[in-house]
């Protein structure tokens, strides 16, 4: 509406003032915070993800698990309606494409990769006559870690994993290792139990150089746009 049609249509120029200042407003918000949704299937992505990911300021990082999406779907659509951008691994992108068939927001795919590193650290301690233990939150970044050590070509006499958070078990599990690798998220629980004659190496997933890139155009349509990045 521009000041003439305003006027024509008997709107104060005081009112006037207060819906375009008001809007203006609203405009600066957007441009200031942005609410990226991560989704993933396991905790230890989800927590360095949001975490360790550097995006800038302003730019707020909302971790949600695949399981809460079909635990508590109402939830889910209400969180996700501030959302301006939804960001998930290849792996996941039909399933939460899928889900948000109505929804506007934009499904950005991305690739995690092993911190460089992290494998080098691995590679350089490892050897066909030691042995690896794994401390972790779940099942399933046991599962990815090993099959990234493995494509990595790493040599190692065994690997095992826990995601016990009892003491005794987690001090007996690291007696009997060789190298342990911890998740991001019990880091500082294993640091407290472990032996200082013992490697401790954190296992991180991060982004790949082209998901970032895209990650950070998208951010930057939706500060052009001034707000939702939506489906296209």
């Amino acid at each position: 509406v521009t000041i003439n049609e305003a006027l024509e249509l008997n709107f104060e120029l005081e009112e006037f003032k207060k819906i375009v200042n008001k809007r203006i407003e609203e405009k600066e918000k957007l441009l200031k915070n942005i609410n990226i949704a991560f989704i993933e299937c396991n905790h230890e992505q989800l927590y360095f993800f949001s975490k360790g990911i550097e995006l800038g300021t302003g730019i707020s990082i909302i971790p949600i698990l695949i399981d809460e999406i079909y635990k508590e779907p109402d939830i889910f659509r209400e969180r996700i309606r501030s959302i301006d951008l939804v960001v998930t691994t290849f792996f996941h992108y039909d399933e939460v494409k899928k889900f948000l068939v109505d929804q506007k927001q934009r499904v950005l795919a991305i690739a995690l990769d092993p911190l460089m590193e992290t494998m080098v650290n691995i590679a350089h301690l490892s050897s066909k006559n030691k042995s690896i233990g794994l401390v972790c939150i779940t099942d399933k970044f046991a599962q990815r870690v090993f099959q990234s050590i493995k494509q990595a070509g790493i040599k190692f006499s065994s690997f095992k994993f826990t995601i016990s958070h009892d003491k005794d078990e987690v001090n007996k599990f690291l007696i009997d290792t060789d190298i342990v690798i911890t998740s991001p998220g019990r880091k500082k629980e294993v640091e407290k139990l472990i032996s200082p004659r013992i490697p401790l190496i954190e296992f991180v997933y991060i982004p790949d150089k082209g998901s970032m890139s895209m990650l950070k155009l998208a951010i930057l349509d939706i500060k052009r746009e001034g707000g939702i990045l939506e489906n296209i």
